[in-house]
């Protein structure tokens, strides 16, 4: 017996005429027929597509900036543990250096006559003049004047070896030195390095000279005070005048130099000649409105001596030997 089929079997049409028609349904089993796919529609589809993949991985870009816009710049915080610096205390404002004055001067006086030695004088001098020596700055009078030789202009005169006087270039120099030393201690400035002749010498009191060898010996001053030094030196003939500007000193206060003979005796040379020597010590004398408080000792010196050198001391005061 053959099976039933499910499917209805159609109406003889006489059956149908009259009837309204049912709509045709497809038959089981089989895959619904769609209309043809438009050539346009692959490409379309894989453009939107990627351009869904690519909102939905990144976001939309016109959001993404716009929010970029409205975002607020990040501000820095500052640290908890490190807080604000403390303001800076306000300078005080530095007082006005004081007007400057001369503090220490001398005259030296030679009753030389030799124009080489004047001229050697007129070189030294200028050498030094005008010079600043800042605070805490030493002068020295071998750097500044430098090698007193007949290639620098200076001249032959007389000068003082072994205790003889003898040519040599550069004689008189010594003399602007020694102007300048005993300046120096009337400034109470500093005395670094100072030599002695070694025989009295007419331009100053004994013990109160400064002889120079350049390269061996010389004369360094030290500026001990707050505020610049300025050395003003001159020379006419055979005088020089040395000046020191600065600071001025404290109220009442002056100070001089001094010197005095101690001790004599008599002893024989290396050639056995039997020589007469002084010594002597020299002094910065302070005085306070015109008393005189204390004194400190600045050297003491031998000298060889005979009857025809000049010897010259000072008590009290260096005024200049003429």
């Amino acid at each position: 017996m053959a099976p039933r089929s499910h499917v209805k079997q159609p109406m003889p049409d006489d059956r149908m005429a009259g009837a309204r028609p049912l709509p045709e349904h497809p038959a089981l089993g089989r895959r619904p027929r769609f209309p043809a796919a438009s050539p346009y529609a692959a490409p379309l589809i894989a453009v939107c597509a990627v351009a869904l993949s690519a909102c939905m991985a990144f976001g939309n870009p016109v959001i993404w900036e716009s929010a970029a816009q409205k975002e607020p710049a990040p501000v820095d915080e500052p640290a908890a543990s490190n807080p604000a610096p403390a303001p800076e205390p306000e300078k005080a404002e530095e007082e006005p250096a004081p007007e400057q004055e001369t503090i220490g001067e001398y005259q030296a006086i030679s009753q030389s006559e030799d124009p080489g030695r004047s001229e050697n004088i007129r070189l030294a001098t200028e050498a030094i003049d005008g010079t600043v020596i800042e605070p805490g700055g030493t002068f020295s009078f071998n750097d500044v004047v430098g090698n007193t030789s007949a290639e620098r202009g200076y001249q032959e005169a007389a000068v003082i070896r072994n205790g003889e006087v003898a040519q040599g270039d550069g004689g008189g120099v010594c003399q602007v030195s020694t102007a300048l030393y005993i300046a120096a201690v009337k400034a109470d400035m500093e005395i670094v390095e100072r030599h002695p002749h070694s025989v009295p010498s007419d331009y100053a009191p004994i013990g109160l000279d400064a002889t120079i060898v350049y390269g061996s010996f010389d004369l360094r001053l030290k500026n001990n005070t707050d505020h610049a030094i300025t050395i003003h030196a001159k020379a006419v003939g055979q005088t020089v005048d040395v000046s020191i500007e600065g600071d001025p000193l404290p109220e009442g206060r002056t100070v001089d130099a001094t010197s005095q003979i101690v001790s004599r005796y008599e002893r024989d040379d290396a050639a056995g000649t039997l020589r007469q020597y002084y010594v002597s010590e020299a002094f910065r004398v302070y005085y306070q409105d015109g008393v005189r408080t204390t004194r400190d000792l600045l050297s003491s010196d031998i000298y060889q001596v005979d009857e025809n050198t000049p010897v010259t001391t000072s008590e009290g005061s260096v005024d200049p030997n003429k």
